[in-house]
């Protein structure tokens, strides 16, 4: 069998069942071997058996894991979107600060930085070019590509934190409020993204820094 472009097979496994802790490192890696050739070759571009090897495993072992390849896609890109350290490890949560622009400047830096991230734009390009097989994961990857669920309760933390203190007034729910604030600081910067077209650093902080004035101006009571 010959391996594809790109990958890096780990030496085959030793046969006989399993330890615990031994099924658990095989799962890890079909997953993080799977992520990098989907990402390197596409969805079409990567095979069952171009997964297995990589992994140092078997395809039959595989197909007792996935029962197809669309199976290994959607698991494997959704627990790709639900890792807090990739495609980069997460900034730690504004510490608890008087200063509101200051925290949602951090978080709409990182959501930026996030969108931006190589891995992130193949990522949201496979889902567009698989979208019509795989709606729910193109959607759900086309929102977290833009910052998230994590930032988005980050948001909405900072704002009943500030609530509370009377500093702002909130007339909507936090919740609505995040989303529509991460949506646009990141949503903009991820869609050129996918089409190759990286702003300008300056320019993008102008933006972060316009969107945050505006938000922030229109919460204070």
């Amino acid at each position: 069998m010959t391996t594809p472009p790109g990958t890096r097979p780990r030496p085959p496994r030793r046969g006989g069942r399993p330890t615990r802790e031994q099924a658990a490192q095989l799962d890890r890696d079909v997953r993080e071997h799977a992520l990098r050739l989907f990402l390197e070759h596409g969805y079409e571009g990567t095979s069952m058996d171009a997964i297995a090897q990589a992994a140092g495993t078997t395809k039959a072992s595989l197909y007792a894991r996935f029962p197809s390849k669309d199976a290994v896609f959607t698991s494997v890109f959704g627990w790709a979107m639900g890792r807090t350290d990739w495609p980069a490890p997460d900034p730690a949560p504004p510490a608890e600060t008087d200063d509101l622009a200051g925290a949602l400047t951090a978080i709409a830096q990182a959501a930026v930085r996030r969108a931006l991230d190589p891995s992130m734009v193949r990522m949201s390009r496979i889902a567009i070019a698989q979208a019509d097989r795989f709606p729910d994961l193109a959607r759900r990857i086309q929102t977290t590509s833009g910052g998230g669920s994590p930032r988005q309760r980050q948001v909405a933390d900072l704002l009943r934190r500030h609530a509370a203190t009377g500093a702002i007034a909130l007339t909507d729910d936090p919740d609505v409020l995040a989303d529509l604030f991460v949506g646009m600081v990141s949503s903009a910067p991820a869609r050129l993204a996918s089409f190759g077209i990286r702003p300008d650093p300056v320019e993008a902080e102008a933006r972060i820094q316009a969107a945050v004035r505006l938000f922030v101006g229109a919460l204070r009571p």
